[in-house]
């Protein structure tokens, strides 16, 4: 916990050892989601190795069940998937028209998204407000490992500053034909640092020994107005308790049981690769030396006499694997994985339900667990979002106005497939049999026409029952006739 600007000072080493774990956390789930489990797990795995002396040849981590990137992807699909409507006054005023030109200027979807992935696998996320080159006000995103929280030391829910802080290298004046062999001590290592007040940010840039630690300052700016009357860093976490600074990530309480099955499953995987090429027994008399090889070879599909009755016959050695524990043990870890995710097994289908057709409600009561999971991190990102777009409509730019006092709206969806019949019977018992919708829109919306393609296909259909009519036939009839006596 960091509750004074004291570790930006000179001779302060970098980053801070109360930010260690959870940059070092951050790094190791980062990993996680990319598929790196090799790397991560491998500390986890020396316990079985007490048990099994050629451990490291048995398994060969053949295997990588990545749930944990499953979990955080179908996170944001359930929240993302089915786009929120944002709305703010009619949809022609003034207001709406302003958080339509956010939303394409930040494109605040496909934004949110990746930050709903960093609240799965980091636990925490951080919007960031700014003016971009071309004078509009954006809302972003930036990494988790790049913040840091300085709080007050009596309320830690009270934040004095926002810092924003990475290292990065630079070339040494006059080194290029050395850098050419990636010598490290041709670079010179920097820390750049944003410290966010409201309305104002401050720009330092450090330069760092090979040690880590603030030698000077190398350039410095003074506070500059954001044009904000609020910080521009907002901080969304997943998991926030009364005593924690940093919100608590998807997959610290599954390592131990997704380590556990790559392992089972690895070791399945490397048993029936060993045995999968199958051995055969008989007689020595079924050997024929080979002189090239200078060894003795089996020929299959030769005749092998027998010198006597207690010869063996020649034969497949046949395996019985004796693997139905290792599976009972891999089934059972799954159903802990359901209910420790708050996935539920109807997420990742492993019994097929989802195979079945299931009833909207059906459905939806499958995923009570991992819907409610998701609504609790809808709730940190829903204020998080509407400040945002708040404080970045204070940026201006075309057609936006300041929304700072208005009331902004957000409805999501659950992300789930609607049950379009199930729907149909509902409203059908709620209007007593009435229409509620119209042959022309329904047409339109089913078969995802144009209004010209639709008035065209109604007008076909009215013609097919105007002639499919039998009273229209006798009126055609009799029209005709009149015709023919007027003739």
């Amino acid at each position: 916990m960091i509750t004074s600007l004291d570790f930006l000072k000179v001779g302060q080493h970098w980053p801070p050892a109360t930010e260690t774990n959870r940059l070092e956390k951050y790094f190791t789930n980062k990993r996680i989601f990319e598929g790196e489990h090799e790397l991560v797990y491998k500390e986890n795995f020396k316990r079985i190795a007490r048990h099994i002396g050629n451990f490291e040849d048995i398994v060969s981590y053949s295997v990588i069940c990545n749930f944990q990137k499953l979990i955080s992807l179908k996170i944001a699909d359930f929240m993302l998937g089915e786009e929120p409507i944002i709305s703010c006054g009619d949809d022609n005023s003034k207001q709406q028209i302003a958080i339509d030109k956010i939303k394409e200027n930040s494109d605040l979807i496909n934004t949110c998204y990746s930050l709903a992935i960093d609240l799965s696998r980091y636990g925490d996320a951080v919007f960031n407000i700014y003016k971009d080159e071309e004078n509009k006000g954006i809302i972003d995103i930036t990494q988790p490992s790049f913040y840091f929280k300085v709080v007050d030391a009596q309320n830690i829910k009270k934040v004095q500053y926002h810092v924003l802080a990475h290292k990065y290298k630079k070339l040494k004046p006059n080194t290029l034909f050395n850098a050419l062999f990636n010598d490290d001590n041709q670079y010179d290592d920097f820390l750049y640092v944003e410290i966010h007040s409201k309305g104002y940010v401050e720009k330092i840039t450090y330069k760092l020994s090979k040690q880590g630690y603030i030698e000077s300052v190398v350039e410095q700016s003074d506070a500059i107005e954001t044009g904000l009357d609020d910080f521009a860093i907002i901080p969304v976490h997943n998991l926030l308790t009364s005593d924690r600074v940093y919100g608590i990530d998807d997959y610290a309480d599954l390592d131990s049981i997704i380590s556990e099955l790559e392992v089972r499953i690895s070791q399945i995987a490397k048993i029936l690769d060993k045995h999968a090429e199958p051995s055969m027994q008989g007689p020595e008399t079924a050997l024929q030396y080979n002189k090239a090889t200078g060894r003795y070879e089996l020929k299959v599909g030769n005749y092998f006499p027998k010198s006597s009755k207690e010869d063996a016959d020649v034969s497949y050695i046949t395996w019985d694997a004796q693997l139905e524990a290792s599976f009972n043990q891999i089934e059972k870890l799954i159903n802990i994985l359901a209910v420790i995710s708050e996935m539920g097994s109807a997420i990742f289908d492993f019994d097929n339900k989802l195979g079945t057709a299931a009833s909207g409600t059906a459905l939806k009561r499958m995923m009570i667990s991992p819907l409610a999971k998701v609504n609790r991190v809808r709730m940190s990102v829903d204020s998080a979002l509407k400040k945002a777009i708040k404080l970045c409509s204070q940026l201006g730019g075309e057609d936006i106005v300041d929304l700072s006092k208005e009331k902004i709206n957000i409805f999501w969806n659950d992300g789930l497939p609607d049950d379009p019949k199930e729907e149909a019977d509902i409203y059908n018992i709620r209007t007593g049999g009435k229409a509620t919708i119209s042959q022309y829109s329904a047409i339109k919306r089913l078969d995802n026409l144009t209004d010209e393609d639709t008035q065209a296909e109604l007008e076909a259909i009215q013609e097919e029952e105007s002639m499919s009519n039998p009273f229209n036939k006798i009126n055609m009839f009799n029209d005709n006739e009149v015709v023919e006596e007027d003739e």
